[in-house]
Parts: structure tokens; C-alpha cells; sequence
């Protein structure tokens, strides 16, 4: 071997570390910098950069009065496209941007001083856009061997998403704000039997070890492990082996007087048996997540011991963020734009809205009771209350409310005021019932002097014999309603085919007048075990109600017809009518009393009084409509035990 190639051979590669920038650093044109070449440069320099470039976390070394730029490979993302320009150059040259702000910063660590910053907000431009970003970070002198400053250490954690999402989701009163504090960074050497060697003041500080005692190499990373942490550690010097890093993870540290602290580490292998810790103290930052975390399970025992709905709504109620429906109503985990829809009812989704409007515009508490969509599906009712929550400058930032299920409670209180219509309903009938029973008994004896006139004509003795039948069933409700009348008692065999034909005589005028179409066919007599009087007063009523839903010209089909069933023979008497048809909302309500679609013509009576005569014959009777185009109306059945 040549005197040549041994000196080759034995010569040193600097900087000593890997990665881009060490290369990057390693080629560049130094000499047409203020600095010069690489073999000019005081050893404080060189030694600076191998520590910066030997940091896993963003790290930048800013040399000389004019801040001349050096930094690692993790610090290139956040160098955006200025990399690899930014590298030698002023670092004001590069981000005039930050001047303001970082002068003041880089006059104090010039001076001495070292600057821990948390949550440090800069405007600068990275990738060609301005942007505003957060960080983490420590500021330290790099001192000459005389003691003078001579450049600026800066390590640093990007906390951007941190800060974005804690003021997305701040709320002050029920959670606690997750902040992660550091100190300083704390520098750790040792070597590979774990040995530490050397350690920076931040880190003697941190685990409370003296520099002399650091210096009997008595102190390894296994003295400052707890027992339950050691194999952590292992698996992470097995990483170094294998990658030449460690972390970044966290682990529990033991100080010298047997406390504990948390810790974020990440280092390097800087070869030369040595490796390069830092270390973070998070202690605060787990001590909050814990709080965080127990006041999390409170609020979820709370919920759980509660019987109410907890929902959560952005400013604007446009989104429902979170609602816990506790079987009531449906849970969304997931934010929910269309909620509106989905819990509150059609009809009160108006006045829900500007009630909300109100509670925004005047910044205060809301609350309403309001009719909802169950989880079952069903129509509740629920009583909703929610708070606004601000922040420091007053502005809502969340509404936070919780809803109960008053849904027994408004039914109770339908069918008392039901109860007290209908007994009110039940006075007024009795007394008109009784005025008016007279007068039809007077009205019943002229028709039957009538009848027996000689000479009647035929026409004239069939049109008062219709007319002395329905006197007799205006007789026989009034005295129902007076209650001196028991024919319900008594049921005999009645045709349901002479009623329906009657009941169609009695509205032929209205027939008429509407130029209805009446298709009515039957293929035999059909009979039932029925009060006729009721039954025809049934008939009649569904036919009147056809013919009001009918526009001129309509159709009303009528059908009966006798069928087996499971429990016994029926018979199924149907009509079917071409009008407009019953709106879906509104068809559970037709069989109360009072509700009426005919507006001051109505009552609101005779469909209720329908129901109740159909129930009291042992048979039932259902509703089928349509609205929509081109196809509309309504089938009423009517189902009777034959």
C-alpha cells in the first residue's frame, strides 16, 4: 500500500452524521460565502452543526452576526420550497417575513439568554403561500472558547395541529385544554452499555444529578428507567441498532430524589460509541390529559345516570356535532347537517328554527317544547334546553343542551283536554237533545195523519214513509243522548244492502248537485246483527265525506261483500271515492274529536261518532288515501262481524 492511499483511507468524513443536509452541507460552495471553506471554520462551529445535525427534531444553527442558515433533514418540511436555497444564506434574506418578530428573539439569545417559547405563532411563507404555523421551541447561544456568543441553537416541534384542533373544540367548562409544556429541551450523552457521559445543565436540572456525579459514570439510563419502563427502552436501543435513532416515544423518567416525571425522548446514534438523547419534560401534559380524561369519564357517568338526550350544535345550529339519544332518539355519533329533518316533526320545524334564530341573535339561553321524531319512529314530544358556550372574546363557539322526553306527560294532557271537550260535548248534546225531542214527536204524528190521508199518491206515501225512518232516527239518537233509549242493547238482523241503498236516496240531492258518479253493486243481500239506525248513520256520514272530498263529475264506488276469517265470518264494506285525498301527517287525527279538514263547515264530529259506533258493533274501521298525481283519493273499510 502507498503512502497515498493509507492517509485516503484514514482520513475523516465531515460533518460526521448522515442524511441529506450532512451531504448537502458536505458540497456545498462554501467559499463563496462569508464564512469560507469548510476546512477555515473555527472547531465550535464544526461541533455545532454535528450536535444540530444529530437532532430529530427540527433543528436549526444560525452562525454569526447575520444568522447564516444550517439545518437538518428533519427541519427541511419546514423550509418549503426555500430548500435547499435557504441553506448559507441570512436567514432574514430567506424569510423577511419573521423579521419582526424573530429579531427581538435573536438579540436575546445574542445577549446570552436562552428562550423556551411554547405555541409560538409565525407568519411566514413556505411553500410559495403565506401561512400562519405554530411551534415548540428552544432557543440556546452556542458559545466561543472565550465565552462569547457566536451563533444560535434552535430546536423546535411544529404544534400547528394541536393548536388548530384545540380551538376547533375548545370548550372551557366541561373539558380541559390539552397543553403540551416544555422547559427547555435537556441534552443526555451516553454510550452503548448505557453509561451516560455527559448531559446538558436543562437535563441535570430535569432528573436533579449533579455534573459531578454525571462524571463518575456511576449513572446509566437503567438508574433513571423505572422497572415497568425498562423494556420500553430496550426495544428502543434495539432501534438504534438497527435504524441508528431512538424514538420519539415517551416513558416515565425517576429523578435522583425518587419522584417521577414524564418524558418525550428521541436521539441518534453520533457514532464513536455515542449516542445523543433529548429529552422533553411532558409531565404537565400528561397530568392534563389525565384530568382531561377523568373529567371525560364523569361527564359520560353523568350522561348515563341521566335519563335526558345531551346533544351538542355548532354556532349557527347548522350541525348537530353530537347527540346521545338514550333509546329517545336516534344517536349520532357523526356530525349531522340534516337534523332537522331527521328529529323534529314537519309541522314544527318553522317555529323551531326562529326560536333557535332568537336564542342566536340575542346570544341567549334556548329552550322550547316542541313535537320530535322518535327512534322507534313514532311522534314524541320533548322539552329542549341549550346553553351557549364563548369564547375569551365572546364570541359562541358551541351550544351545549340536553332534551327530555315530556312525550306522557302531553298525552296525558290531550286526553284530559279530550276528556273535558267531550264531557262539555256531552252537556250540549243532552240539552239540545232534549229540546229538540218534543218537537220531532209532534213532527212524527203529522207525518203519520199524513199517511193515512185518502188519495195519497203512491210517490208521496213512499217519500213520507223515508222521511217518518229518519225522523225515527233522529228520535233515537237524541233519546241515546238523553240516555232513556237501550236499542243498542238489542241488536236485530239488519240489511246492509237496504241501508247503503237508503243512505244514497237520502243525499241524492247533494248527489246531484255534485253530478257524482255512484257505482254501487251488489251480488247478494247481505245482513248483519247491527242497530240499523246507527249503522245507517254510519253510512250515511262516509258517503257525506266522500262527496265533499269530490270535485265536479268524481266517483265513489261502494262495495260489500261477505268474507271467512280466522275468527269467524265478516263482512267488508268499502267506500272508495276519486277526490283529493288525506295528507299522510294528518291521518291518525281524523277519528278525534274536533278535527276537521272542512274549516268552519266541519265539526269535527262524524267520523268520531263513526268510530264509536263501528267499535261498539264489534268491527273496526281503516283509512287508506293518496294525494299525489296522477291517482287520488280515499278508501274507507269497514269491517263488521257477520
Amino acid at each position: 500500500m502507498s503512502q497515498t492511499e493509507g492517509s485516503s483511507k484514514s482520513e475523516t468524513r465531515w460533518p460526521f452524521t448522515g442524511g441529506a443536509m450532512a451531504e448537502a452541507i458536505r458540497t456545498f460552495n462554501w467559499s463563496s460565502t462569508e464564512l469560507g471553506p469548510i476546512d477555515t471554520w473555527p472547531a465550535g462551529l464544526l461541533f455545532a452543526i454535528d450536535m444540530m445535525l444529530g437532532c430529530a427534531f427540527p433543528a436549526t444553527l444560525q452562525w454569526g452576526r447575520n444568522l447564516i442558515l444550517f439545518y437538518n433533514d428533519a427541519y427541511i418540511p419546514l423550509v418549503g420550497t426555500h430548500h435547499p436555497h435557504a441553506l448559507g444564506q441570512p436567514l432574514l434574506s430567506s424569510f423577511p417575513e419573521i423579521s419582526t418578530i424573530y429579531a427581538p428573539f435573536a438579540q436575546r439569545v445574542w445577549n446570552g439568554e436562552r428562550i423556551v417559547l411554547e405555541d409560538q405563532l409565525f407568519h411566514y411563507t413556505r411553500n410559495d403561500v403565506p401561512e400562519d404555523r405554530w411551534f415548540n421551541l428552544s432557543y440556546s447561544p452556542v458559545h466561543d472558547r472565550d465565552g462569547s456568543v457566536c451563533g444560535i441553537l434552535t430546536i423546535g416541534l411544529e404544534t400547528t395541529a394541536k393548536v388548530l384542533a384545540e380551538m376547533a373544540r375548545s370548550t372551557a367548562d366541561i373539558r380541559l385544554k390539552r397543553i403540551l409544556e416544555t422547559d427547555a429541551v435537556g441534552v443526555i450523552f451516553f454510550d452503548y452499555t448505557g453509561t451516560v457521559v455527559d448531559a446538558n445543565d436543562v437535563f441535570l436540572r430535569m432528573v436533579g444529578y449533579s455534573r459531578a456525579e454525571i462524571e463518575t459514570r456511576t449513572i446509566t439510563w437503567r438508574t433513571m428507567t423505572p422497572p415497568e419502563w425498562v423494556r420500553a427502552s430496550e426495544e428502543q436501543m434495539e432501534k438504534l441498532e438497527q435504524t441508528g435513532r431512538i424514538g420519539p416515544y415517551e416513558k416515565e423518567y425517576m429523578l435522583k430524589d425518587g419522584s417521577r416525571r414524564w418524558m418525550l425522548f428521541t436521539g441518534r446514534d453520533l457514532g464513536d460509541n455515542r449516542i445523543v438523547e433529548y429529552a422533553i419534560d411532558i409531565t404537565r401534559r400528561k397530568e392534563a390529559e389525565a384530568a382531561t380524561q377523568a373529567m371525560e369519564e364523569r361527564f359520560r357517568a353523568l350522561v348515563e345516570a341521566s335519563s335526558d338526550v345531551i346533544y351538542r350544535m355548532s354556532p349557527d345550529w347548522k350541525e348537530m356535532r353530537q347527540l346521545q339519544g338514550r333509546d329517545f332518539l336516534a344517536d349520532t355519533a357523526e356530525p349531522e347537517r340534516t337534523w332537522l329533518d331527521k328529529y323534529i316533526h314537519p309541522e314544527d320545524q318553522a317555529f323551531v328554527w326562529a326560536s333557535i334564530q332568537q336564542a342566536i341573535k340575542h346570544k341567549k339561553i334556548f329552550q322550547l317544547e316542541h313535537r320530535v321524531l322518535q327512534a322507534d319512529g313514532t311522534i314524541g314530544w320533548t322539552f329542549s334546553r341549550a346553553v351557549p358556550l364563548f369564547n375569551k372574546g365572546g364570541e359562541i363557539i358551541e351550544w351545549f343542551g340536553a332534551a327530555s322526553d315530556v312525550s306522557a306527560r302531553k298525552r296525558a294532557e290531550e286526553a284530559l283536554l279530550r276528556s273535558e271537550k267531550l264531557a262539555t260535548l256531552g252537556r250540549l248534546v243532552a240539552s239540545i237533545a232534549h229540546e229538540i225531542n218534543n218537537p220531532l214527536e209532534a213532527m212524527s204524528n203529522l207525518i203519520y195523519l199524513a199517511h193515512r190521508s185518502e188519495g195519497l199518491p203512491e210517490e208521496a206515501r213512499e217519500l213520507l214513509e223515508l222521511a217518518d225512518a229518519e225522523l225515527k232516527r233522529i228520535a233515537h239518537i237524541t233519546r241515546q243522548s238523553l240516555g232513556f233509549y237501550r236499542e243498542s242493547n238489542i241488536p236485530s238482523d239488519t240489511s246492509v244492502t237496504q241501508l247503503l241503498e237508503s243512505s244514497i236516496d237520502l243525499l241524492r240531492g247533494k248527489i246531484n248537485t255534485r253530478h257524482a258518479m255512484i257505482d254501487f253493486r251488489l251480488k247478494d243481500d247481505i245482513t248483519v246483527k247491527a242497530v240499523a239506525g246507527e249503522l245507517r248513520q254510519v253510512f250515511s256520514n262516509l258517503l257525506a265525506n266522500a262527496l265533499d272530498a269530490l270535485d265536479t263529475g268524481g266517483q265513489i264506488t261502494i262495495r260489500a261483500t261477505r268474507r271467512a276469517g280466522k275468527d269467524g265470518p265478516y263482512v267488508s264494506i268499502l267506500f272508495l271515492d276519486t277526490g283529493r285525498g288525506i295528507p299522510l301527517e294528518t291521518q291518525h287525527k281524523i277519528f278525534d274529536p274536533f278535527f276537521s279538514t272542512k274549516g268552519h263547515l266541519g265539526t269535527g264530529l262524524g267520523l268520531w261518532v263513526t268510530k264509536q259506533i263501528v267499535d261498539k258493533h264489534r268491527g273496526s274501521i281503516r283509512v287508506r288515501s293518496r294525494i299525489l298525481p296522477p291517482t287520488t283519493g280515499t278508501v274507507f273499510q269497514i269491517t263488521l262481524p257477520a
